[in-house]
């Protein structure tokens, strides 16, 4: 495990990521893929569909009832997305057009070994997994199996981790200069709020940042929790730069490479 990168619009990091110290999950239903947005229907074998809908289901229903049962699937996963699965997460051109507010947003560096630390220790009985996305583009066609000899909750939670990597960590071709890793959360409808303290490394500004926004006070905010980098685009890429305080107050740049590790 090494580095992994989120991007968001800075807004949302100040007012919320940084002040609770904590990063949201969110619904799969919200995901701009529409293999994840659209609604969910399975084919199946056993699933007691008058059992899941008592008092709704019939022949004129049924298939409501098997697109009803494929979101409550689609909307027990709970995820969140970053970039960094192959190559360095900070300098993806189109990740900080579409996610990091057309590069005026920041790009969240965390030690990946560490915010699983911080998730195991703020969710022990929690199953989660993280791995990269599949873009290989096959097809798939998943198929649920009911066991009719166990409960409705042990054949939800086998749903669950069956479906996990196909519905959840694969995608098509197109996405693949997401270059994406997916932290999954199983069997939950509700979010996830995960500590980021120690697993933050370094928040980077875009290059449409609004440099009058970091005045001397926020950076101060932020200064001594991790490192702050500036992007520059250069010959023809993204190049950064360390952020500091000069000793006579104000922030100058310095060669990132330069900068000291982060206090956390």
């Amino acid at each position: 495990m090494g580095l992994i990168y989120h991007y968001t619009k800075f807004e949302t990091f100040m007012s919320y990521i940084f002040p609770t110290g904590k990063i949201r999950t969110n619904s799969l239903r919200y995901m701009n893929d529409p293999r994840e947005s659209v609604d969910w229907s399975f084919g199946g074998t056993n699933i007691p569909y008058e059992e899941i809908f008592n008092g709704y289901y019939n022949e004129n229903t049924h298939f409501d009832c098997q697109y009803k049962f494929g979101n409550i699937i689609r909307d027990s996963y709970q995820v969140l997305c970053f970039s960094g699965a192959k190559e360095a997460g900070w300098n993806n051109e189109m990740m900080w057009a579409h996610y990091g507010g057309l590069s005026s947003g920041v790009c969240l560096e965390f030690d990946e070994d560490s915010l699983m630390k911080n998730i195991k220790e703020a969710y022990p009985n929690t199953n989660f997994k993280i791995d990269d996305i599949d873009y290989s583009n096959t097809e798939l066609e998943p198929w649920v199996h009911w066991n009719p000899r166990i409960s409705y909750e042990q054949n939800m939670n086998d749903i669950f981790q069956n479906l996990c990597k196909p519905m959840t960590l694969s995608k098509s071709k197109y996405w693949s200069n997401e270059d994406e890793k997916r932290l999954v959360f199983t069997n939950s409808e509700e979010p996830f709020y995960i500590p980021i303290l120690g697993a933050l490394k370094t928040v980077y500004v875009g290059i449409n940042f609004n440099k009058k926004v970091l005045l001397e006070s926020i950076f101060k905010a932020l200064s001594g929790n991790f490192k702050l980098s500036m992007l520059i685009y250069q010959k023809n890429r993204f190049e950064r730069w360390g952020l500091r305080e000069k000793a006579g107050g104000g922030i100058s740049t310095c060669q990132f490479e330069n900068m000291l590790p982060n206090l956390n």
